[in-house]
């Protein structure tokens, strides 16, 4: 601790308790929104595209190293998985050809 908050002690003057927060501030800062039909489209249509489903894509990009050596079998249990864990899927899709064959070979072994 001291190496975080040094050797300070705590004053009463800035200590708080759960029950000394006042949660209840009115919505003080709220601000207003001028906005039209068009800005809010806009915002949608951008909003789609970037949760559009990426499923087929990477069905795609999965199958596509079949040739790389992997049974049909092999590669849809790694799809299979890839849809469940979008971070890995999202990691495989970035990486060249070379590596994705290192990433299956590696699944593979466990």
């Amino acid at each position: 601790m001291t190496l975080v908050v040094g050797k300070d002690m705590e004053t009463v003057s800035f200590s708080r308790t759960f029950a000394n927060i006042d949660l209840d501030d009115g919505n003080q800062d709220s601000v207003l929104v001028d906005y039209d039909n068009e800005e809010v489209e806009e915002i949608g249509n951008a909003l789609e595209q970037f949760t559009a489903d990426k499923t087929p894509h990477l069905y795609g990009e999965v199958m596509s190293v079949e040739i790389e050596g992997f049974d049909d079998d092999f590669l849809c249990s790694v799809f299979d998985y890839l849809v469940g864990h979008e971070s890995d899927a999202k990691a495989f899709l970035a990486k060249s050809t070379k590596h994705r064959k290192s990433c299956l070979q590696k699944f593979s072994q466990g």
